[in-house]
């Protein structure tokens, strides 16, 4: 993923880790709270203990601390996405196939009291392996639900600095993940040929982002009531959005497997 040309200085590295970290979580917790133009400096500093002077000999200026701070959320989604998945990517990528034919359902896994994002079991099916990045990615939310804010007010605020370039980070990263799994998808005749991979990266890109977002804040996704239901009913529209994704992706002769 390209790196923005924004970074903390060297003093800030130079840090106890705890320290960094405890300036990291008091920029996060602001910026999640009222996004980037009301964020203040003042509570920042506060909040991590420092004097304000302290804060831009770190970084040069607020903007730069949020691009660093976004860039901290998408290599915390890499390495979610990679920890869950990251087998399949890696055969994708070299030729093999992404679809293996055999193991239970990620989402009957978690039925059952698995982790959300787990990887243990054996290597799923496409459309299983798309749950599990779904899943991965509740599991995301519930762990670092003041990150996937901030990437929500870059989403939907305009008055963001390199808003544009940060959101393509995001963009890019999903066409590197999914474009190997749905190139091999169609190679292996899991899913249609006569689609473009472009639409096919782009539809599961958006419903998988648009189902994210619902369930981070309830308000964007009441049409399936995703902030009110509990486990088993999250779960279930889980189920209902991959069997959507199959009814229209899948090969005919594939679309009703479990």
């Amino acid at each position: 993923m390209e790196k923005l040309r924004q970074s903390a200085r060297t003093t800030f590295s130079n840090l106890p880790p705890e320290k960094q970290e405890k300036i990291v979580a008091a920029a996060v917790r602001e910026f999640a709270r009222h996004g980037y133009r009301k964020a203040s400096s003042n509570t920042i500093v506060r909040e991590a203990g420092i004097a304000k002077g302290s804060l831009y000999q770190y970084f040069r200026n607020k903007e730069v601390l949020f691009v660093f701070i976004f860039e901290r959320f998408t290599l915390l989604v890499k390495k979610a996405v990679a920890e869950q998945g990251g087998s399949s990517v890696a055969r994708a990528r070299e030729g093999g196939s992404a679809t293996a034919e055999q193991g239970g359902s990620s989402v009957a896994r978690a039925r059952e009291g698995g982790s959300m994002g787990g990887q243990s079991g054996p290597e799923p099916d496409f459309f299983s392996q798309v749950g599990r990045v779904l899943l991965a990615g509740m599991a995301f939310i519930d762990q670092y639900p003041e990150y996937f804010q901030i990437y929500l007010r870059v989403l939907f605020e305009e008055d963001i600095p390199m808003r544009e370039k940060l959101l393509a980070q995001v963009r890019l990263f999903s066409r590197e993940y999914f474009g190997p799994l749905c190139e091999a998808g169609q190679k292996s005749g899991a899913i249609r040929r006569d689609i473009p991979l472009a639409v096919v990266i782009f539809v599961l890109d958006a419903a998988l982002d648009r189902f994210l977002q619902g369930y981070a804040q309830g308000t964007l996704g009441r049409e399936l009531a995703l902030g009110q239901g509990n486990r088993e009913e999250l779960l279930a529209r889980v189920e209902m959005i991959l069997q959507v994704l199959r009814e229209g992706l899948a090969e005919a002769g594939t679309r009703h497997k479990a």
